[in-house]
């Protein structure tokens, strides 16, 4: 079974036959009238210019009507090696050259996260496949640098809050609370690939992912764990936009399967051309009004260079996750009735999103609690259940039964860490169900996650307690 990245890569091998298979030979472009190379849609022929002209319209179209870049703005464009990064690299470079009608006004520079890790392989082919995308990225000519998904767990909620600039971060690559973002303009060695992270570290984060018993929670964490990556990097590279390559088609397939997943809350955000959840950093997503066999052929049209990275469910079972489950019955109807994809996309802009500054957010994900509902609801149900199979333990005073609900201490320190029923009271409804997946220890997540959580419940019980204080200014028994 072949998923969305797949598909994105092998969608475009057969440009010249139509999905009827029928030849196009003959065909009239749409748009000029002049012999059509490939088929966006049922009836819509194209020539290889007014494609070119199409699919540029869209992608320019996007970023104007949001007015979200600034002129002469330095943004950050994550860069995983597929074929809808490299799209958006290919039209983010041609709308620089000097032959655009009208050039881009803003300065990229590229970021690849590095996930082999999650293969547990560390193979050649692996290495060769590192090894194309540093040498697309070189060159690009932009400013590219590279980093690895086992840098997540070093993330501090410090970082997060606080931006630093690029010579600070230069200068002290190694600091605990900063990323090890490698340069690849000054690698000392340009035909080697990064090396590979510790062992040490590669195998943690293998151990925490393997921890969640489904792989609908392991993608979802690996998702988060992957989108507060990029805004630590940013934020230490001290850029304030990031541009992400989603096609339609993976954000109707994130729409749907958010709903699924206890997120629904959260798809305007998910999905839309912005996501603001995250204080300081921007996610824009460029590329969306274009679906995914859209992409792949201009790809095959234009020979952009692409690299295809396994993910968890590569030729997994369909019911493997419900986001691969999801794939297979959007990319299902998507073949057969080519508005699928569009109107998905298009109804879920109608809703309207949660507010983005308010203060309790959801120690993960960024996103505003959605958790602030009635004990009749359906959260109010599961967390009466979760709360009476919550171990108890015999206070030795009055020899009653008491719940645990206070911190506990991992490893013997002094140092405490959030228990699992607080844990889950600073995240929102849906990293709760990822986070009912998991069986390890609260130790092995993330700082990012257990220092938030332990910040929100300290203010939770200043507010509590705020009403019972005294304040320094009220006078009591006559002294000020």
């Amino acid at each position: 079974m072949c998923n969305v990245e797949d598909q994105e890569r092998n969608g475009s091998e057969n440009l010249p036959v139509s999905s009827s298979g029928k030849s196009l030979t003959g065909s009239g472009c749409v748009k000029c009238g002049e012999p059509g190379v490939l088929v966006t849609r049922i009836h819509d022929s194209f020539c290889k210019s007014c494609f070119q002209v199409y699919v540029v319209h869209k992608f320019r179209s996007a970023i104007g009507k949001s007015k979200l870049i600034r002129d002469g703005e330095t943004v950050l464009v994550a860069f995983s090696g597929g074929g809808n990064s490299s799209a958006l690299l290919h039209l983010i470079q041609d709308g620089l050259s000097l032959r655009a009608h009208k050039r881009l006004r803003f300065t990229p520079t590229l970021l690849h996260i590095d996930e082999s890790c999650i293969s547990g392989v560390r193979s050649d082919e692996l290495r060769q496949k590192r090894e194309k995308i540093r040498q697309i990225m070189i060159k690009s000519g932009f400013p590219s640098y590279w980093t690895q998904l086992e840098q997540s767990l070093n993330i501090y909620p410090e970082l997060s809050s606080k931006s630093m600039s690029k010579s600070k971060s230069s200068e002290n690559p190694a600091s605990p609370n900063s990323l090890w973002l490698t340069d690849l303009g000054q690698e000392p060695a340009p035909n080697q690939v990064p090396d590979d992270p510790p062992l040490e570290e590669s195998r943690k984060l293998q151990d925490l992912i393997k921890s969640f018993k489904s792989s609908t929670a392991q993608e979802d964490f690996i998702h988060n764990l992957r989108n507060q990556l990029l805004v630590a990097a940013a934020q230490q590279l001290g850029f304030s936009k990031i541009l992400t390559a989603e096609s339609s088609t993976r954000l109707a397939v994130h729409i749907l399967s958010d709903i699924a997943q206890g997120r629904g809350s959260q798809v305007s955000l998910d999905t839309g051309i912005s996501d603001e959840r995250n204080p300081g950093v921007m996610f824009m997503r460029p590329v969306r009004e274009l679906n995914a066999k859209e992409l792949a052929m201009y790809n095959s049209l234009f020979g952009v260079d692409t690299v295809f990275m396994p993910t968890l469910t590569t030729k997994t079972s369909i019911a493997s996750s419900i986001e691969r489950l999801t794939e297979t019955f959007v990319t299902g109807l998507q073949a057969d009735y080519p508005s699928t994809v569009s109107n998905i996309v298009r109804t879920s802009g109608k809703l309207g999103g949660p507010d983005v500054k308010r203060t309790d957010k959801c120690s993960f994900c960024q996103s505003p609690l959605d958790t602030d509902v009635g004990k009749t609801s359906a959260l109010g149900a599961v967390l009466f259940s979760q709360h009476m199979s919550r171990p108890k333990m015999v206070d030795p005073k009055d020899n009653k039964e008491r719940v645990s609900d206070g911190p506990v201490y991992s490893n013997g320190t002094h140092t405490p860490i959030a228990s699992m029923p607080n844990l889950k009271e600073a995240l929102c409804y849906g990293c709760r169900l990822s986070l009912h997946e998991f069986d390890g220890d609260t130790s092995m997540l993330p700082t990012l996650i257990t220092k938030r959580a332990m910040w929100s419940i300290q203010e939770r019980q200043k507010d509590e307690l705020s009403g019972y204080l005294l304040e320094e200014d009220v006078e009591v028994n006559g002294v000020g």
